[in-house]
C-alpha cells in the first residue's frame, strides 16, 4: 500500500523546470553495465497510467447531468404541439340535420336554381313499345242465368280422307293418283292391314256428296288388295263382291263416271281371275271381252294392265304377242295422253326385254328408256321415278366397265328420289339395296362403311313401324 500511495504522489508531483534542460545539457555518460542501470522497485516506471477514483468519479456525474438535462429538454419539445400540424378534420357536421330554410354548415353546397325552385321529384313518362305484349284487356258481360233452349248445331265431320289418314291409323295404305278416282297402295304384308279403312269405308257408303262417292269408289280395290291374305274361300267372296259392286255402279252411272267404273271392273275381273290356274284362267280371260269399245283413258289404262298381266302367264311367243296388243293399245292411248302413254309403252318394253337376251334385250331396254325420257310430264311421280332406277338397273349387266357404273349411278338418284315419299319408302329401299349390290359387283371392290348392310337396316326399321299382325 505503501508503494501504491508513493506511485500515485510521483505522479501527481510535476516535475522541476530545469530539470529537463539539465538532462538535454548532460553529456552522455559511460557505459553503464546493464544490472546497474535496473532501478530498484520503487523507482520502476509503470506501463499503464491510471487516473484516481475521484478523477473518474467527477467524469461519470459530468456526463450523467449533461445527458439528464438533454432528456428533458427533448420530452419538453415532444409535449409542446406543433405549429405546422393541422387540427384534425370531422364529418360529423355533414351529417347534423339542418334547420328548414338555414345553412346546415359553412361547408354546405350550394343548390343549383332549377332544383331550388322545384323542390319535388320529376315525373317520369312511360312510352310502350313494339316489342311489348298487350295488356289483357277484359270486357265485363253480364251473366245470364236463364235456361234456354239450345239451337240444334250443324253436324260437321271430317272428311272422308282425313279419317282414314287419322292418328292411330296403320300407315300402310296410301291413297295416289286423281283426286276423285284415286288408287290404293299397299306397302304392309299383313291382311289386318285393311281392317281401318274398310270399317270407315263401309260406313261411308251411304253418305252423301263427295265422301259417299269416294267411299263406293274405294270398296272395291280394297277388298281386292285384301284377297291374296285371306283363306281361298274368303278370298273368293270378298273378289265376288268387288265384281258385284263395280257392276252395280256401272249401271247407275253415265257418261263420264261409265269409263271409270269400266276400268274398276277390269281390274276386279282380273284379281278375281287371279286367283284361277291353268286352263280356267284363261277362258275366263278370253270372257272379258275385247277393248274395241274403249276409247277413254281409264279404260285403256285397264287394258293395258290385263295384258301385261296375261303376258306374264305365257311363254315364248305366245308371251310376245300378248305384249304386242299392249302395244297397240298404248299406240291409242297416246292419242288422248301422249305422255301416259309414253310410261305405259315403256312397262310393255321392260316386259318385253325380260323374255329376250343380248343385243335384243338392250335394244328393248335402250327403247325404254327413251320412253321414259319421253315422259317428262311425269318425271316428279314417284312411280315414274322407280321406273327410271328399274330400267337403269336392269341395263348396267349389258353395258361396258364405265357406262354400267354410270348407270348404276343415274339409278340410284331416281330410287332415293322416289323414296322421299312416304308410299315409295320401302320400295325405294328395296331397290337401292339391288342397285348398290350391282355397283359394288361391277366396281370389284366394296365401298368404304358397306352401304348395302346400312340400307338393309334402315329397310329392316322402316317394316318395324308398320303394324304388325297375323297375315
Amino acid at each position: 500500500m505503501r508503494d501504491v500511495s508513493r506511485m500515485l504522489d510521483a505522479m501527481e508531483i510535476p516535475a522541476e523546470p530545469g530539470t529537463a534542460a539539465r538532462q538535454a545539457t548532460t553529456p552522455p555518460a559511460a557505459v553503464i553495465p546493464v544490472t546497474s542501470m535496473v532501478a530498484p522497485p520503487s523507482q520502476a516506471t509503470p506501463e499503464h497510467v491510471h487516473l484516481p477514483l475521484t478523477t473518474w468519479a467527477a467524469i461519470c456525474a459530468a456526463a450523467a447531468g449533461i445527458t439528464g438535462v438533454l432528456a428533458l429538454a427533448w420530452h419538453r419539445r415532444r409535449r409542446r404541439p406543433g405549429k405546422s400540424t393541422p387540427a384534425a378534420i370531422s364529418i360529423a357536421p355533414a351529417f347534423a340535420p339542418a334547420e328548414a330554410g338555414l345553412p346546415s354548415g359553412p361547408d354546405t353546397p350550394k343548390e343549383d336554381a332549377p332544383m331550388a325552385r322545384n323542390p319535388n321529384p320529376p315525373d317520369w313518362t312511360y312510352k310502350r313499345t313494339a316489342f311489348e305484349t298487350p295488356s289483357l284487356q277484359l270486357t265485363l258481360e253480364p251473366v245470364d242465368l236463364l235456361s234456354r233452349p239450345r239451337m240444334p248445331v250443324e253436324d260437321v265431320s271430317p272428311s272422308l280422307i282425313t279419317r282414314l289418314h287419322a292418328p292411330g291409323i296403320p300407315p300402310t295404305l296410301y291413297l295416289s293418283g286423281d283426286r276423285f278416282h284415286p288408287s290404293i297402295r299397299h306397302v304392309g304384308g299383313h291382311g289386318d292391314d285393311f281392317i281401318a279403312w274398310e270399317a270407315i269405308v263401309r260406313a261411308t257408303l251411304d253418305a252423301p256428296g263427295d265422301d259417299g262417292q269416294l267411299a263406293r269408289w274405294l270398296l272395291p280395290p280394297l277388298l281386292c288388295l285384301r284377297a291374296p291374305y285371306l283363306a281361298r274361300k274368303d278370298a273368293l267372296a270378298s273378289l265376288a263382291e268387288a265384281v258385284s259392286l263395280c257392276r252395280a255402279m256401272l249401271d247407275k252411272n253415265s257418261g263420264e263416271g261409265l269409263t271409270w267404273w269400266r276400268a274398276h271392273l277390269l281390274r276386279a275381273e282380273l284379281a278375281r281371275l287371279t286367283r284361277s290356274s291353268g286352263a280356267t284362267r284363261l277362258l275366263a280371260l278370253r270372257n272379258l271381252g275385247s277393248d274395241a269399245d274403249d276409247d277413254d283413258v281409264p279404260a285403256l289404262d285397264a287394258w293395258v294392265d290385263v295384258h301385261l298381266a296375261w303376258s306374264t302367264w305365257l311363254v315364248g311367243v305366245a308371251a310376245k304377242e300378248r305384249l304386242g296388243l299392249a302395244d297397240q293399245i298404248c299406240t291409242r292411248l297416246a292419242r288422248i295422253a301422249p305422255a301416259h302413254a309414253a310410261r305405259r309403252r315403256a312397262e310393255v318394253m321392260m316386259r318385253r326385254a325380260s323374255l329376250g337376251k343380248g343385243e335384243a334385250r338392250l335394244a328393248d331396254l335402250d327403247h325404254a328408256m327413251s320412253l321414259l325420257h319421253a315422259a317428262s310430264g311425269e318425271v316428279d311421280d314417284p312411280a315414274t321415278l322407280l321406273l327410271f332406277a328399274d330400267c337403269a338397273h336392269r341395263r348396267a349387266p349389258l353395258l361396258p366397265h364405265d357406262e354400267a357404273l354410270e348407270a348404276c349411278s343415274f339409278a340410284l338418284a331416281n330410287a332415293f328420289a322416289a323414296g322421299q315419299h312416304a308410299a315409295w319408302h320401302i320400295a325405294s329401299l328395296e331397290m337401292r339395296i339391288a342397285l348398290q349390290h350391282t355397283h359394288d359387283t361391277l366396281a370389284g371392290t366394296a365401298p368404304p362403311g358397306d352401304i348395302a348392310a346400312t340400307l338393309r337396316r334402315e329397310l329392316a326399321d322402316a317394316r318395324s313401324l308398320l303394324r304388325t299382325g297375323s297375315p
